[in-house]
């Protein structure tokens, strides 16, 4: 019995399946990944913060945090599929974190600005890496 279950399992093609102790995701890759991820969270925290404060000067704030929050979010699943457009919304990602670091500077919300630009700085490098 257990000979033709075997036999009735087609065999993998040549090439198509991963080595199992390989990961999926390159260590890189998953430390930009990891580095999107914390400012999706930031981002989304400190737009509803301000959101809640119901001050008209913290309108920027709430969208560029909205923004950032999008286009991290965006990167992280063509990041681990190896996109390859993955470099260019990195760089537009980029260019989104740094404008948000700089309100959320203005604002004082610093923990956001951090998480910002480390994003920022992050989505460059593999931006540069792949171009």
């Amino acid at each position: 019995m257990l000979g033709a279950a075997r036999m009735s399992r087609p065999a993998p093609a040549r090439g198509h399946w991963k080595d199992p102790h390989m990961p999926l995701v390159d260590d890189r890759t998953q430390q930009l990944i990891d580095v999107l991820a914390d400012c999706v969270a930031k981002c989304e925290a400190c737009a509803k913060d301000c959101a809640s404060q119901g001050n008209a000067d913290l309108a920027a704030c709430i969208t560029l945090c909205s923004d950032c929050a999008t286009l991290c979010q965006a990167c992280i699943p063509l990041l681990a599929r190896g996109s390859e457009f993955s470099a260019q919304l990195c760089q537009t990602c980029a260019d989104a974190c740094e404008r948000c670091a700089q309100e959320c500077e203005r604002t004082g919300m610093t923990e956001c600005a951090e998480a910002c630009r480390k994003a920022a700085e992050a989505c460059r490098q593999m931006a540069g890496a792949s171009a």
